[in-house]
Order: C-alpha cells, then structure tokens, then sequence
C-alpha cells in the first residue's frame, strides 16, 4: 500500500457518489475519511459505525477509526450510518446494504461504501429523506418482530440484494400510503417523491414487472 503524507489530510469529512444519468446501472458510492487530527475545514470524522455481517451471518456493529489494522473489507447490511466527529456530533446515512473497503494510509483512514441501491443522506437540509428512512425503519422493525429468532430476520436482511430491498421498501410505502383515506402533506410529498423514483427507475428500465414487497423478502 503506497501512503500518503502526513500533512495530506482529507479536503472533506465524507462524500456522496451518484451514478451517472446516461448510466443508470452505475452504483452508488458513499467516502468517508477519518483523520488523524482535525482540520476544522468541515466535519472532521473521528469514527464511523456501520451494521455488518458477522461471522455467524448475524448483524454486527462494526467501528472504524484511524489507523485501522483489522479486515480491511466487509458486508455492509441494510441500516444507518453513523458518523461523529471530536465535537460530539454526528451524522447519519441509510444503506440498503453494500460492500465496504476500508484503506488505511498515514493521515486517514478511508472507507467506501458501494451499493446498487442509493445511498440516503440523512439531514435537516432534507426531511423528506428522513421521513423515508423512517418509515422504512418501522416497516423493517415491524417483519423484525414475526421473527421468533432475531438471527433468522437478520441473515434474510444481510443476504438479501440491496437494490431488490430498495425496490421493496418503494413497493411496500407506496401500497400503504395509499391506502390511507385521508393523508397529511408530509405524507403526500412521501407519496409523491416514492413515485418519483419509480417513474426514474421504470424510464431506465430496471424495473422488470410490478415492484416487490417486504411481505415477498420476510414473509
């Protein structure tokens, strides 16, 4: 591995990839750069926590810090990102699920998360995400609850493909939402951005036939 100096530090706490319009199969990519010492140019990562795959195939917090001697890959399952800073504070990312490739070199530790589905950023800038991500986590928690073995909800929720989860999760918000007789406005702007990116994802023809379900994936 070829380091980097010590003075190179990150010109950027974290970073988020989008695949091209023109190619709508490209994945999505999120960077997160944790440093040696803050640079108070941005929001300096002191630790990154991800849910992983474990050993036994149950899920597992995983925390990255700088320097980072431990496997330098791992299979990322469906859940939040969480981020922090020296400061106390945090932020947050939802992933479907994804490979995670973590590069350690002199001045930081880099870690890229890649997945065929997108990566959400979760923030005050955008409360439509978190209200997706939300209603997500109570749909998740709730097939969560069937399971009278929490290991068994976790190996079909770390085995499944994050893009089909994606595309489950769309199907499953859609059909309950609409099947609400009287909506608030937040929930009517949920409703009409899930249809958004089923309308991008049909015009890119990756959607095959009608959208999956949670009840198809836990069931």
């Amino acid at each position: 591995m070829i380091k980097k100096s010590i003075n190179e530090l990150p010109e950027i706490g974290y970073l988020y990839h989008y695949p091209n319009p023109t190619h709508p199969t490209d994945k999505f990519r999120m960077d997160i750069f944790i440093s040696s010492k803050p640079t108070e140019r941005h929001f300096d990562v002191l630790r990154a926590h991800f849910f992983i795959k474990g050993p036994r195939e149950a899920v597992e917090r995983l925390t990255v810090t700088h320097p980072w001697k431990y496997d330098p890959v791992a299979h990322v399952c469906a859940g939040v990102v969480i981020m922090e800073d020296r400061k106390g504070k945090k932020e947050e990312a939802f992933t479907f699920g994804g490979q995670l490739k973590i590069d350690e070199q002199e001045s930081q530790t880099i870690c890229n998360l890649v997945s065929r589905a997108p990566i959400i950023e979760i923030s005050g800038a955008t409360p439509i995400h978190r209200f997706f991500v939300e209603e997500i986590e109570i749909e998740l928690a709730e097939y969560r609850a069937r399971y009278l073995n929490g290991d068994e909800y976790e190996r079909h929720l770390c085995e499944v493909d994050p893009f089909i989860l994606y595309l489950a999760c769309l199907g499953t918000l859609i059909e309950k939402l609409e099947g609400f007789q009287h909506k608030d406005e937040e929930y009517r702007q949920l409703l009409v951005d899930l249809h958004s990116q089923v309308h991008r994802l049909d015009v890119a023809g990756l959607i095959e036939d009608s959208l999956p379900t949670l009840e198809s994936i836990f069931g």
